[in-house]
């Protein structure tokens, strides 16, 4: 059975974007020294007002570092996605030919690639500048990425499949992420809403996000194995989240595109 990913123009379209990412001499030093003034900035803040933070059994710095790099190393898998396969170029390249599957990893290969080069920068000021402390469970690390990667990219086709009909930024997604921003513990733990508004922390448990965080947290701030059966249940009900939405993004992409294909407005934007 031939396989539905080309890995040889995979290859050439990351190459492209190499290419371009590195032709630009200052976008690669906005990049880099945005990333380290971004954890840098945050470090300082946390510095500022380091609390416990008993859910994790670590201190609010190593809490939100973690957090800002599952920001920057994670979730930008969905925006390279987005950025990739939008409403004004998918006519163009169903043209060429060039199945999906195979433009979508070769056009966000690089994005992805560059998250983690930038990471590691970032990681050594965590922890060697603001002294986070990491105890970390590799094996549920990894597997923590793997499933948080798989829910950022079905978030990232069920946006693209509205966009393909709407031409503007959808609002579902767009709801998500502003609920995430407030409710999934980035920058925080999800505990403290209900000093606001009593059970709120609850509802934030509802969005993927808030399973992403904490999983990630939960792997490489006391190292959760995935034999302890409170870390396995975290796991699972992210496994969960995962599993649900890869048949809904599937089935709203391929809507999204049939509908613009019947509406004869696959190129309008």
């Amino acid at each position: 059975m031939q396989s539905p990913v080309e890995l040889s123009k995979v290859w050439a379209l990351t190459k492209r974007d190499i290419y371009n990412w590195s032709t630009y001499k200052s976008q690669i030093l906005t990049t880099v020294a945005s990333s380290i003034v971004g954890i840098a900035a945050w470090g300082v803040n946390a510095d500022y007002r380091n609390i416990l933070v008993p859910e994790y059994h670590t201190d609010y710095v190593s809490f939100l570092i973690v957090g800002i790099l599952v920001t920057n190393l994670i979730l930008p898998l969905g925006t390279g996605v987005q950025k990739q396969l939008n409403p004004w170029t998918l006519e163009t390249i169903l043209m060429t030919g060039i199945k999906t599957p195979t433009f979508i990893l070769g056009s966000t290969l690089w994005t992805y690639i560059l998250s983690v080069i930038l990471f590691i920068p970032q990681l050594y000021l965590g922890i060697y500048v603001f002294k986070a402390v990491l105890v970390v469970n590799f094996i549920s690390l990894a597997l923590a990425i793997v499933i948080s990667g798989l829910i950022v990219f079905c978030l990232a086709m069920i946006s693209t499949g509205i966009r393909i009909v709407t031409k503007v930024t959808d609002p579902i997604t767009w709801g998500l992420a502003m609920a995430a921003s407030l409710l999934s513990g980035m920058t925080y733990p999800v505990s403290q809403l209900n000093n606001y508004i009593p059970g709120l922390s609850t509802v934030s448990w509802i969005l993927p996000q808030t399973w992403i965080y904490h999983i990630v947290r939960l792997s490489s701030l006391e190292a959760g194995s995935l034999l302890d059966p409170g870390i396995a249940e975290a796991f699972l009900a992210t496994l969960a989240y995962a599993l649900v939405l890869i048949p809904i993004s599937l089935y709203i992409y391929r809507w999204g595109l049939n509908r613009a294909k019947k509406d004869g407005t696959l190129g309008w934007y």
